[in-house]
């Protein structure tokens, strides 16, 4: 039995024998003698026929698989489009493994660096997510509802109109995980206000997020804003864990004075894709 193939293009000279007698058979190659009687293992010809298109350069052909790039190339690419559109599933997914039965990651078994080590390695792809980037214009922002993650924590798609943000705000003693997923988001943090007397809320920090970079908050940092002070939409991802401000709300600060409000955040304005609420709570 022989592959027939173009000579052009070979890396070096490359020849298959196959001799097979009452169920045996010997593979013979240039330089390298293999005894006969070796029982023929399944799927040699296949793994043969790679071996010589691995071979060949880019410019040859093997005559046996003359149609092999018409056929597979689509296929292939096809594949390749799924895995793709599967990524985001897959980081979700992931994020469900790691919270397990637990209650959050404030549980001995929850790690948050490894949920945020999870979230750095998903490369963001607007066509993995954009069917929850669900927006309005009339808003600062949408907040779009991912997964609820059995009830331990909320996962959220966030979509921030140009040169919008949120309130001032806590976390209800949650943790938050924030992702950006396209464009880059400005993030003020705040000390929390003393005594009662009104006064202006203090900025300790400001740092600026590029796509595909991820940040952590919690109260005990202190409070923060949101905002897009860009002219393009930007997104962004956030985990909610636990989802103590879905249940029973957040609060709210004034800059200015530092009063602060309870809000209400148990309306989204979608849920996997479908919008549920035109008067959605948001911060």
């Amino acid at each position: 039995m022989s592959l027939p193939f173009s000579r052009s293009g070979l890396t070096g000279a490359f020849s298959i024998r196959l001799r097979l007698t009452n169920r045996q058979c010997s593979v013979i190659c240039p330089g390298t003698a293999v005894p006969p009687g070796v029982v023929r293992p399944k799927g040699l010809d296949s793994a043969l026929r790679k071996q010589a298109m691995l071979s060949t350069s880019s410019s040859s052909q093997i005559t046996t698989e003359s149609t092999f790039s018409q056929t597979t190339l689509p296929i292939m690419s096809t594949m390749a489009t799924t895995l793709r559109l599967d990524m985001f599933d897959e980081l979700v997914e992931e994020i469900k493994r790691q919270l397990g039965l637990t209650s959050g990651i404030d549980s001995d078994d929850v790690d948050v660096e490894q949920l945020m080590d999870s979230m750095r390695r998903y490369k963001s792809e607007s066509s993995h997510w954009e069917k929850y980037a669900l927006s309005d214009l009339s808003r600062n922002y949408t907040r779009n509802g991912v997964d609820d993650m059995n009830d331990k924590a909320n996962l959220l798609v966030l979509v921030w109109n140009p040169g919008k943000g949120s309130l001032i705000h806590d976390h209800a003693e949650a943790h938050c995980i924030m992702k950006i997923l396209q464009g880059e988001l400005v993030e003020s943090i705040y000390k929390w206000p003393e005594g009662h007397s009104p006064r202006r809320m203090e900025i300790e920090r400001r740092v600026v997020y590029h796509e595909n970079e991820v940040a952590y908050m919690h109260d005990k940092i202190g409070l923060h804003r949101i905002s897009n002070e860009t002219q393009k939409p930007a997104v962004s991802l956030h985990l909610y864990t636990p989802p103590w401000a879905a249940k029973y709300g957040c609060l709210a600060f004034d800059e200015r004075t530092g009063k602060q409000v309870k809000i209400n955040l148990s309306n989204l304005y979608s849920n996997k894709g479908v919008i549920c609420s035109r008067r959605a709570d948001h911060v």
